[in-house]
């Protein structure tokens, strides 16, 4: 890895500080596997605040605050526009040294900042433009149907037209899906005429009667989250996994995202696997005639063994940081990672079309998962009892912590869960959704269908959640 990370150095400045912008000071282990980090910016602070501390500058959105809030793009935004703002903005600006930030999706303050700074700071990511003609699921329905991929029974119409006829037309149960969402968090199950008319008056309210959305057939079936990338205008697939939603004690409701097991894809028949990766390649053609760069996902469901197409992500996946360890756990080849900062670095080179190292991304299937666990109550709780970081045991009722670790590498087998991602300590407030940590393994969360959880994870959810010994906030 040493000859691609000087190559990548080399690309920038040999000067340059790199830091990252995410949602989680963690997922940064992706970035620095590739490239020497000065500096993070994220939403959490946690117990393991300190020692991201004592070797870079990690702004925390978290940190003034002394709470546990969601981790979103919406909160990092918000927090721009105060004290904590400025603070960044004075740091990005200090000194001579240029400063090269690889954010998890493209943002209007590090675009703005870009432009005043004349390109001394620089920002890895596509243009926000193109993010937002890539994030409207109306666009890419109709892309993937002109391209003959198989989408979920369905139409794009008016919210205006919503009505509890279409649960008739297209259900027994169907999915309203906003035009613009994400984490599953603007898509909707309706079962009855009543829900309809509910969620109908929201979106009015939200985004008007003339505002496009997607309804469509509920298809049951493991849900799959693709990792592709554009590298010197061509598509790749990199690392599928299957994804977990609708999980008690992580996911707030049916379709909010709870984690990823990347061993479970193999389970899938292999003519679903093939499909699906036709399909990706497909899509990845679209989005490289659009001007994308370097990591995206495309969402599927395999119903009935048949795959159908969901959604594209043009940014950076909350799996990066999974998939670029489990990557260099199993073979010393660059990562997908390093191709995505090559690509936006214009560090790729002709001789790469043809390496073995690009040839042979996501050759070798990976076997691990992580699961976030969240507050889903309705209401605040206050951790009561704090959950060290580091790797753990269940090997009873209680999780036991076994050692030190903060890497997906420190982990010896599989019977071995690695608790990282800012546990809160003991006093901290966690608003409704909020996370308290995210657990990491070597093993599976899924059955051999790659649909429904083991009894272990369910364990693994309810031990650790007890383990914090929460209380409501009054």
């Amino acid at each position: 890895m040493s000859e691609f990370r000087e190559r990548l150095i080399e690309a920038a400045s040999a000067s340059a500080q790199f830091g990252f912008q995410g949602l989680r000071a963690a997922d940064s282990i992706a970035v620095e596997e590739c490239l020497p980090l000065s500096f993070i910016v994220a939403c959490d602070w946690g117990m393991d605040g300190a020692k991201w501390d004592s070797r870079l500058r990690y702004f925390a959105v978290e940190r003034p605050l002394g709470r546990r809030i969601v981790w979103t793009h919406g909160s990092i935004v918000a927090a721009y526009e105060g004290a904590w703002g400025d603070e960044l903005k004075s740091y990005l600006t200090s000194g001579d040294a240029p400063r090269v930030i690889v954010p998890y999706r493209s943002t209007e303050f590090l675009e703005q900042m870009a432009a005043e700074t004349g390109g001394r700071i620089s920002v890895l990511a596509n243009p926000l433009e193109l993010k937002i003609q890539l994030d409207d699921k109306t666009a890419f329905r109709r892309e993937a149907e002109r391209r003959g991929i198989p989408l979920p029974p369905g139409e794009i119409l008016a919210i205006g037209d919503l009505s509890g006829v279409l649960i008739k037309k297209w259900g027994p149960r169907i999915i309203v899906s906003e035009r613009i969402g994400s984490s599953g968090n603007q898509t909707h199950l309706i079962e009855n005429p009543g829900e309809m008319d509910s969620l109908k008056i929201r979106l009015i309210e939200k985004s008007g009667p003339d505002e496009p959305a997607i309804v469509s057939r509920f298809l049951s079936g493991p849900a799959i989250g693709v990792a592709a990338i554009i590298f010197r205008g061509r598509p790749r697939m990199s690392h599928p996994s299957a994804m977990i939603t609708g999980l008690a004690g992580s996911s707030m409701h049916r379709f909010d995202y709870a984690g990823s097991d990347y061993g479970a894809y193999t389970r899938l028949p292999d003519s679903a696997r093939r499909k699906i990766r036709e399909n990706t390649l497909s899509i990845g053609e679209w989005v490289a005639d659009m001007g994308y760069k370097g990591i995206f996902g495309v969402d599927f469901v395999v119903h009935g063994g048949e795959p159908y197409a969901l959604e594209v992500n043009p940014r950076l996946l909350g799996t990066t940081q999974l998939m670029t360890e489990l990557e260099l756990r199993d073979n010393p080849r660059p990562p997908t990672m390093y191709w995505h900062l090559a690509e936006l670095l214009d560090a790729g080179r002709e001789e790469d079309e043809g390496s073995p190292q690009l040839a042979r991304m996501g050759e070798s299937p990976l076997a691990g998962f992580q699961l976030l666990l969240r507050n889903t109550r309705p209401f605040p709780v206050r951790i009561g009892r704090a959950v060290e970081p580091g790797i753990y045991l269940l090997d009873g009722a209680a999780p036991r912590l076994i050692r030190d670790g903060s890497r997906l590498g420190d982990l010896q087998g599989p019977e071995e869960i690695l608790l990282t991602c800012s546990p809160p300590a003991a006093g901290t407030e966690v608003e409704p959704r909020g996370a308290f940590f995210k657990l990491e393994g070597l093993g599976s969360l899924l059955d051999e269908e790659a649909e429904d959880v083991t009894p272990l994870t369910v364990q693994l959810v309810q031990s650790f959640t007890d383990a914090l010994n929460l209380t409501a906030v009054p």
